[in-house]
C-alpha cells in the first residue's frame, strides 16, 4: 500500500499551514503516515471472535437491532495499528463491459477486511484529525464540491492521515430525479475541481442517498470512475448496523463528518476486533495503480 505511505510525504507541507489555520489540531504528525514496510507486510492473523451481534440504527432497513458488544476506544489494550489490513491477496477484477462503471455494496474478497468511508464534510472538527492520527488506518471521505472547497486545508491533512478524497456530487442531488445533464454535471464536475485542488484524481464515486441507475453508471464510467460505492453497514450516534447481522470480507461501513464521528469510528473498530476483522485501504481493492 505505497501510496497510504506517500500521502503523507506529499502532503507534509499543507499540513504545516494547516496547523497554522486550525490550531487545535498542532500536534498532528506524519508519524502514521509514515508507517513501515513492516506493517504493509503483515500477514494476516487470526482474531478470536468475541461477539456476532450488531448496534441499534436506523440508516440500514431489516438490519439486527440487539447490541452487547460493548464500544471502547482503540487505545485501551490492544497494539498501535493492530486494526492495519496488509495489501490485498487478490485485487478484484472491475467489469466495465457494458459501458457501466460497476456499482459495489461489498468488496468481492475473502481477506477479513473491511472498509471506512465518510461523507459529506459538513462537520471539520480538528479532534478527527487526532483521532484518526492515533488509529493510523485508512479511511475514504466522500464529499461534496461546496465542503472541499470549503475548508482545502483540513481535506489534504485527512489525506496525511491516510485517507484519501472521492466524490460526492455538488449539491447532494436524487440522481434518479434529474435530468441526465445534471447527472452529469453532478458527478464529472467534481472530479476536475479535487484533481486540481488535491494533486489526485478521484476514482471513486458514491451517489447521494444511495440512490443510482444505468444513467449515472454510464456517466460516472465515462468520467473516468472506475466504481459507483454503495454500502452494506452504516452507523449512527455511536452504534454500527450491519445490513446481514455480522460484518462480512468487502463490508463498506457508511458514516458521516458529524458531532458523533469519532464515536461513531470508535464503534466500528470495536466490532472488527471483536469479530476479527482489519480496516482495509478501499482504493487498493477498487482502484489500484
Amino acid at each position: 500500500m505505497s501510496d497510504f505511505r506517500r500521502a503523507g510525504a506529499q502532503h507534509l507541507i499543507v499540513r504545516r499551514a494547516a496547523r497554522r489555520r486550525h490550531r487545535r489540531y498542532a500536534a498532528v504528525t506524519v508519524g502514521v503516515a509514515a508507517l513501515s514496510l513492516s506493517a504493509f507486510a503483515t500477514v494476516w492473523a487470526p482474531f478470536d471472535p468475541a461477539s456476532d451481534v450488531v448496534a441499534d440504527g436506523t440508516d440500514v432497513a431489516g438490519a439486527s437491532t440487539s447490541r452487547d458488544v460493548e464500544a471502547t476506544t482503540t487505545s485501551s489494550t490492544a497494539p498501535l495499528n493492530d486494526l492495519l489490513a496488509p495489501s490485498p491477496t487478490v485485487v478484484p477484477t472491475a467489469d466495465i463491459s457494458d459501458g457501466r462503471a460497476p456499482l459495489v455494496h461489498r468488496v468481492d474478497t475473502t481477506d477479513p477486511v473491511i472498509f471506512i468511508t465518510i461523507d459529506d464534510g459538513h462537520v471539520r472538527d480538528p479532534a478527527y484529525l487526532d483521532h484518526f492520527e492515533q488509529l493510523g488506518v485508512p479511511f475514504t471521505s466522500f464529499i461534496t464540491e461546496p465542503y472541499a472547497k470549503a475548508d482545502p486545508d483540513y481535506w489534504t491533512a485527512t489525506m496525511a492521515l491516510g485517507g484519501s478524497i472521492q466524490t460526492h456530487t455538488i449539491n447532494h442531488p436524487d440522481l434518479n430525479r434529474v435530468s441526465e445533464a445534471t447527472i452529469r454535471r453532478e458527478v464529472c464536475e467534481p472530479a476536475a475541481t479535487f484533481t486540481e485542488r488535491f494533486g489526485v484524481r478521484p476514482m471513486l464515486f458514491r451517489p447521494p442517498y444511495g440512490n443510482s441507475n444505468d444513467t449515472v453508471r454510464r456517466v460516472a464510467a465515462e468520467c473516468g470512475y472506475q466504481a459507483v460505492v454503495h454500502w452494506t453497514g452504516s452507523t449512527n450516534i455511536g452504534q454500527l448496523t450491519m445490513q446481514e447481522g455480522q460484518l462480512k470480507p468487502g463490508d463498506i461501513i457508511l458514516m458521516h463528518y458529524r458531532d458523533t464521528l469519532i464515536a461513531d469510528l470508535d464503534d466500528v473498530v470495536a466490532r472488527a476486533r471483536a469479530e476479527g476483522f482489519r480496516i482495509g485501504r478501499l482504493e487498493d481493492y477498487l482502484a489500484p495503480g
